[in-house]
C-alpha cells in the first residue's frame, strides 16, 4: 500500500467518523430537547405540588376552625345541658314510678270491690 492509499483510507475513516459524529451530535441535540421538555414538566409538576400542598394546608385549617368553632361549641352545649336532662329524667322516672304504684293500688282496690260486690250479690 502506498502512502497515498493509506492517506485516502485514513481520510475515508475520518469522513466516516465525521458522519458518525454528526449523527451523534444530532442524537445529543434530540436528547437535550427531551431533557428540556422533561425539566419543564418537572417544573410544572413541582408547581402543582406546591398548589396541592397549599390547598391541603388550607383545608386542614378550615377543618380545624370548624372543629373549634362548631363541634367544640356543640360539645360544650351538650355537656352543659346533660345534667339538666338527667335531672328531668329523674323527675319523670319518679312520676312514672308513682303512677305505676297508683295503678297497682287501683287494680288491687278494683279487685277487692269486685269481690265485695260478688259476695253481697
Amino acid at each position: 500500500m502506498t502512502d497515498r492509499q493509506i492517506l485516502e483510507a485514513v481520510l475515508t475513516e475520518v469522513r466516516g467518523f465525521g458522519t458518525r459524529m454528526d449523527k451523534f451530535e444530532s442524537r445529543m441535540d434530540g436528547f437535550e430537547s427531551q431533557m428540556d421538555k422533561f425539566e419543564s414538566q418537572m417544573d410544572r409538576m413541582e408547581e402543582r405540588q406546591k398548589c396541592f400542598e397549599e390547598e391541603t394546608r388550607n383545608n386542614f385549617a378550615d377543618i380545624r376552625l370548624h372543629l373549634e368553632n362548631i363541634t367544640d361549641r356543640n360539645i360544650s352545649i351538650l355537656a352543659e345541658n346533660h345534667l339538666n336532662l338527667i335531672n328531668k329524667m329523674d323527675v319523670s322516672a319518679t312520676w312514672m314510678n308513682r303512677i305505676m304504684i297508683n295503678e297497682v293500688k287501683m287494680n288491687a282496690l278494683t279487685d277487692q270491690v269486685a269481690r265485695l260486690q260478688a259476695k253481697s250479690s
